[in-house]
């Protein structure tokens, strides 16, 4: 493994890149007057369930909050308090309430009962933070959800640090689908673990494919 593709390194590349010129998509909120959190107030942040952040997120973390708070992770960018949303809220947050579609993402609670933080990227679909377990570098998997046929969930990125890498264009990743990474050489291991520990295999779910109780 090549640690400065992972975790804090690889998003110490990604602030360098920020710093010097910004996003390079309009997706991104604007961070020109960065918001850097004091490393006491890092220590003392809990996920929800009160587990440690993930490295990756540290290391933004003390460069900017502003950003997360935009997207809608917490209010106050210089007292960060987690939302506690799952996937049915997040996903309404994200597309809009009142598309039956949308409204199905519920039903994948069984399978994905974790709190999600919701990313920026996509039309049909969008991206989040799923924190259920972590991978053996501590991170969170990303998670995609698509409305374009049927209601869909899979693993398109094994962290917060990789995500961020490829919305910066620090790494040069090719999209077949959105589980490409899965045979990715230097993520594909992470990804297998992310798609073995929130059940979503290694192609994602659609809505038909649950096994709900009622049915």
């Amino acid at each position: 493994m090549n640690e400065n593709m992972h975790g804090a390194a690889l998003v110490d590349r990604v602030i360098e890149q920020v710093r010097q010129h910004g996003w390079p998509t309009s997706d991104a909120p604007d961070i020109s007057e960065p918001v850097p959190l004091a490393p006491e107030a890092i220590d003392r942040l809990r996920l929800p369930g009160g587990r440690a952040l993930p490295p990756g997120l540290r290391r933004w973390l003390a460069f900017d909050s502003s950003w997360l708070a935009d997207v809608g992770w917490y209010d106050d960018p210089r007292e960060p308090v987690f939302g506690d949303r799952g996937l049915g809220a997040t996903t309404e947050s994200m597309y809009g309430c009142g598309d039956v579609m949308v409204g199905m993402f519920t039903d994948f609670e069984e399978l994905l009962p974790a709190v999600c933080l919701p990313l920026v990227g996509g039309s049909d679909s969008r991206r989040l933070l799923y924190l259920g377990e972590p991978d053996s570098t501590g991170e969170y998997p990303v998670l995609v959800t698509d409305v374009d046929d049927l209601p869909y969930v899979a693993v398109m990125y094994p962290g917060f640090d990789v995500y961020l890498a490829d919305l910066a264009e620090v790494l040069d990743l090719d999209f077949d689908t959105y589980t490409s990474l899965a045979e990715h050489s230097e993520y594909g291991a992470r990804m297998r673990e992310h798609a073995e520990n929130t059940g979503l295999g290694p192609d994602g779910m659609e809505f038909p494919d649950l096994d709900r109780p009622d049915q």
